[in-house]
This record gives C-alpha cells, sequence and structure tokens, in this order.
C-alpha cells in the first residue's frame, strides 16, 4: 500500500472521529487532548534519548500531560499544573544518585513541556473560550450551534489540515522550488503558497458555514495566520527531527508517521489562535 494511499485511509477513518469529540467537548475533548500530548512528549522524550528506560520516559509524559487538565479549569490551573510538572522533574534529577547529565535531561524535559505540553493544551482553552468570555454572549445567541468553541476548534484544525494537505500536493503537482532544504527538502515554494490560499479560503467557508462569528475578512486574515504559523509549527518539528537523525518520530499514525508529525502544526497554530481570538473578542 502506497504512503498516498495510507493517508487518505487514516484521513477518511480519523477525521469524523476528530469531529465528534471536538462537538462534544468537555471531558471526552479533554481526555483526547491529554492523550495527544502525553503521546507526543513520549515520542519527543524518546528522540531525544531523554529517560534511564521506557517507565521513567511514561511517568514524565504523565506529568507534562497534566497542563492538558490544568487548562480545563482555567488558564491560572494551566499555569499552576505547569509549574508544579517543572518542580517535580527537578526534584526527581536531585533525588538521583547519577549526577551525570542531570542539567541536560532538566533543560530537555523542560522543553518538551513546553513544546507539547504548554502548546497543545491551548487546545483545551480554545475549546472552552466563551465559557470565560462574557462579552461573547452576543455572538453565541446568534450562532446556530451555540458553541463558539466547537467552531474555533474545528476553524483551526480544517484550515490546518487543508493547507497541509494542498500544500502536499500542489508540491508534487506543480513545486520547483525549495523552501527549507535543509529542514524539509520535500516542501516547495509553490507547495507552500498552495497551502497559504488554501487556508484562506478554509477560512472563510468555516466562517459561512458556522453563522459568520468572525466576519470574512477577520476568517481570511485568521485563516492566514494559521497557515503561516502551521508551517513554522511543522519546520521546528523537522528541526528537531534532523537534529537527532530520523525521518519520522514515531509509526502510530499509518502514512503520517507519529502523534508529532501529524499534529505539529497545530502546536503552534492552537495558542497563536487562542491569543488572538481571545484579544478580539473578549
Amino acid at each position: 500500500m502506497s504512503n498516498l494511499t495510507e493517508r487518505v485511509i487514516t484521513a477518511v477513518v480519523g477525521l469524523p472521529i476528530l469531529f465528534f469529540i471536538f462537538y462534544l467537548g468537555g471531558i471526552p475533548f479533554l481526555v483526547f487532548t491529554m492523550v495527544v500530548i502525553f503521546a507526543g512528549q513520549l515520542e519527543l522524550f524518546k528522540l531525544l534519548g531523554i529517560g534511564e528506560s521506557v517507565k521513567e520516559r511514561v511517568i514524565l509524559s504523565v506529568l507534562g500531560s497534566l497542563t492538558g487538565l490544568g487548562a480545563y479549569f482555567g488558564f491560572f490551573y494551566l499555569g499552576l499544573l505547569f509549574t508544579l510538572s517543572i518542580l517535580a522533574v527537578l526534584v526527581m534529577q536531585v533525588v538521583r544518585k547519577n549526577m551525570l547529565g542531570a542539567l541536560n535531561t532538566l533543560s530537555l524535559v523542560s522543553f518538551g513541556f513546553v513544546y507539547v505540553g504548554w502548546l497543545l493544551s491551548h487546545a483545551v482553552l480554545l475549546r472552552n473560550l466563551e465559557y470565560s468570555c462574557q462579552s461573547n454572549n452576543h455572538l453565541e445567541e446568534m450562532h446556530p450551534l451555540g458553541d463558539l468553541g466547537f467552531t474555533y476548534v474545528v476553524f483551526v484544525v480544517a484550515c490546518v489540515f487543508v493547507n497541509d494537505s494542498v500544500a502536499y500536493f500542489v508540491g508534487r503537482w506543480k513545486g520547483r522550488r525549495k523552501l527549507v532544504p535543509r529542514l524539509s527538502p520535500g516542501k516547495t515554494v509553490e507547495g507552500t503558497l498552495g497551502g497559504f490560499c488554501a487556508s484562506v479560503v478554509t477560512g472563510v467557508v468555516v466562517d459561512f458555514l458556522f453563522g459568520n462569528p468572525f466576519g470574512y475578512l477577520w476568517a481570511s486574515l485568521m485563516g492566514f495566520i494559521v497557515s503561516v504559523v502551521a508551517l513554522l509549527g511543522d519546520l521546528s518539528e523537522s528541526l528537531i527531527k534532523r537534529n537527532v537523525g530520523v525521518k519520522d518520530s514515531g509509526e502510530v499514525l499509518p502514512g503520517h508517521g507519529g502523534v508529532l508529525d501529524r499534529f505539529d502544526s497545530l502546536i503552534f497554530a492552537f495558542p497563536v489562535f487562542y491569543y488572538l481570538t481571545f484579544l478580539i473578542n473578549c
């Protein structure tokens, strides 16, 4: 089975499930996000050679995934559990008998907590955003589904996935000039521009389908911004993989590699979109 076929099958099976989880929100969305954070950190720690055993990497990944739980209760608790997780890792290094490499481990684990745990936890904040923004009440009255958080998450994911897919196909079809060959040899300027345009169109379409909560101008602008930060997220993960000499972060998703390979763009897109939307509507 070709890589492209595996990609299509994974998308056909996975997207309806994701859409349903996004729609449910609440605990199901929280559990999903925490599982993604846990799996992503487990992959990252394995790539970086963190932990003397699988058990230690699992413990560290559980600690990092607690940021998602904190985000469910609000930004204060996100910061609280993130801080406690960092302190817990510091204590783990202090009580270890072997001090060799302790500072390096602490630095890399803290980076993993920030890169995966902290940033992806903003998906939970975004899903629950309308509950903390009193000024959103008038928007919810106009909203056909009465759930702006659902719209926000769908907007980000749709723009990112369409951007990635169109960039991939346009790059294979018309790609001539390499974008950043030292990080991602397959990315082309033509494919990237095609993905940007597709993300803008997707933003406008999603805005229309969900009752025009942004307005077409803002929707197109946000679609463009999401596509840019998604690209930066993709290239950032490529930077990590190139430094450790691997092609994929894992083999969890057929045709897509690991969890980080599939969610790398969303790692940047969720927090950027969250803060932009918060500033606009709150």
